[in-house]
């Protein structure tokens, strides 16, 4: 298991100014990353400057590629846009053309994904409130919908999907957010049953929902292509450093994840942690990660 960071450690200065993807790798190689999940979710926003968004998007990825080649970095997992409005009617009136870009935007995401040699592409499932079933059966029906083009895409490009175990956020007013529990994202993933599907998770998401993530992690088992490591005081969405701030257990859980063979990287989402630091001390930052990063990782070699 290698250690890894998306994108999103750095997305912006403290200012809120946009920090390219590119800048991104460099600080992330520079604070001791070899491995990088590249964060693609504002491509969903046409006016948000991701690389994705405009019509020079193929120079944009192979840019990319040719600054990871030269640095020496892979690029093993991705995060695709997002949008929680998909499938949910939350009164902002989501119009055919928003969804129509939703849909190209992670189409781009997988494609860029599949060129840069991305094992993992991590997207959200959606909950179907908005037809006013909230049932398991109709929300595996709506995701067979919603996944089945984008599995294809990877498929056809050669990268894999991995759908994330969410959590009930305060953001969106709905209730049974679904793969929220572990037996909702199982069962997505085995009714796609396809060799280029698997499961992300999460940790500050399951502390969300779980007093104890031990079961449901191990239940997930082979399942598991993807992480996304963060802390999160089990009240709200933190994506802090491990240790900094919550109660995870992580010397029972890097034990767990060698038990169930897990074959993935140990990936930082992070970005709560860096958020109100001084743009003049990330960096000092970012390496006290990569040693937590690698603290942890020796806690799984030594199992």
């Amino acid at each position: 298991m290698e250690l890894s960071t998306s994108t999103c450690l750095f997305p912006s200065k403290r200012n809120g100014k946009r920090i390219s993807l590119i800048d991104s790798i460099n600080m992330c190689y520079e604070c001791g990353y070899r491995h990088i999940d590249l964060n693609l979710c504002s491509a969903s926003n046409k006016k948000s400057g991701n690389e994705l968004v405009g019509d020079d998007w193929e120079a944009q990825i192979e840019a990319i590629g040719n600054v990871g080649a030269k640095l020496g970095i892979s690029f093993t997992q991705s995060h695709p846009p997002y949008d929680s409005n998909f499938w949910r009617d939350d009164g902002k009136g989501t119009t055919g053309e928003q969804r129509e870009w939703y849909m190209e935007s992670v189409r781009r995401s997988v494609i860029a994904s599949a060129r840069l040699g991305v094992n993992w592409a991590i997207i959200h499932a959606q909950t179907d409130c908005e037809r006013g079933d909230m049932s398991l059966k109709q929300n595996i029906k709506a995701n067979v919908e919603f996944y089945t083009p984008i599995v294809e895409w990877a498929k056809k490009y050669g990268t894999g999907i991995a759908i994330e175990n969410m959590a009930e956020f305060d953001s969106i007013k709905t209730k049974n957010r679904f793969t929220a529990i572990v037996e909702e994202q199982i069962a997505i993933i085995d009714t796609l049953n396809d060799t280029a599907v698997g499961g992300c998770w999460d940790f500050g998401h399951a502390e969300m929902v779980y007093t104890n993530q031990v079961p449901a992690l191990r239940k997930l088992g082979k399942r598991l292509k993807a992480t996304h490591v963060q802390e999160s005081d089990g009240s709200f969405d933190d994506h802090y450093l491990p240790y900094v701030y919550g109660k995870t257990n992580w010397e029972e859980l890097m034990p767990l994840l060698k038990e169930i063979d897990y074959q993935g990287d140990f990936t930082y989402e992070a970005h709560g942690f860096f958020k109100k630091i001084p743009d003049e001390l990330r960096i000092e930052a970012g390496k006290f990660s990569y040693k937590m990063g690698m603290y942890l990782i020796n806690l799984y070699n030594k199992a």
